[in-house]
């Protein structure tokens, strides 16, 4: 699995090929954005994202979990116009898979697997106003993960990682703190995009009764272009059938 999190509009290398080689070299059975793939201001293009897109569809079957910035122009495009809207449309037609509140099964290599992508209230991204994000929230939202089949969820915000655990995806994927913008050796992810002081879950691999959280240091920025002591990260994993256990 290739897991692309947070690109917000970037180019690394002309019109992407710098990713897309990296993309194309590792050969994934599956593309998954873990969001944030495009930037929303009103005034923001989709050209690059829909160029990407148009490439990555040609190398594996792409499933496409939303992030806040997805989410929010969806929801208000009275504020943001109608582009994003326009641009879900033309990705669909692609053949890239949106998934809000919902579970498709891909058959990979004579395995099947789910893949979920969680959408939850935009009040969870603000600073104050819901509570916190409970696995109870997410059961709703999504049902319960299989016992049977190898579960992936893609949930944007690592901000509710103890969360995503209990709930039991065998792997779930985050991104949007940017790997903590600034990284200090020990100490790990200065702050995130919502401004929390060195977040628990920022980046990294975090492992509990076998269920694993995986969360990108993103690939992108926006609004504080800011990186330090931070690559950006594009995310391959390999993973056995869920009988074997053993990533």
């Amino acid at each position: 699995m290739a897991v692309v999190s947070d690109l917000h509009n970037v180019q690394l290398g002309k019109k992407n090929e710098d990713l897309l080689g990296r993309i194309r070299t590792e050969l994934p059975d599956v593309i998954l954005i873990a969001g944030d793939l495009v930037l929303g201001k009103p005034s923001a293009s989709f050209e690059n994202a829909f160029c990407f897109l148009k490439e990555i569809v040609q190398v594996a079957p792409v499933f496409y979990g939303l992030g806040n910035h997805e989410q929010r122009m969806k929801e208000k495009p009275e504020v943001y116009g109608r582009g994003y809207l326009e641009f879900e449309q033309q990705a669909r037609s692609l053949g890239v898979v949106f998934l809000e509140n919902e579970t498709k099964e891909l058959e990979v290599r004579g395995e099947k697997i789910l893949i979920s992508g969680l959408v939850p209230p935009y009040g969870y991204y603000k600073k104050s106003g819901c509570d916190f994000l409970k696995s109870e929230e997410i059961q709703r939202l999504l049902g319960k993960p299989s016992q049977n089949q190898f579960q992936v969820l893609l949930a944007h915000t690592p901000k509710y990682g103890d969360s995503y655990l209990e709930w039991g995806s065998d792997v779930t994927f985050s991104g949007h703190y940017h790997g903590g913008m600034v990284r200090i050796p020990v100490l790990g992810g200065v702050i995130s995009p919502d401004f929390r002081l060195f977040p628990r879950y920022c980046r990294g691999q975090f492992i509990r009764d076998g269920k694993q959280l995986i969360v990108s240091a993103g690939l992108g920025e926006h609004t504080i272009p800011l990186r330090i002591f931070n690559p950006r990260e594009l995310i391959i994993v390999e993973c056995s059938p869920k009988k074997n256990s053993e990533k």
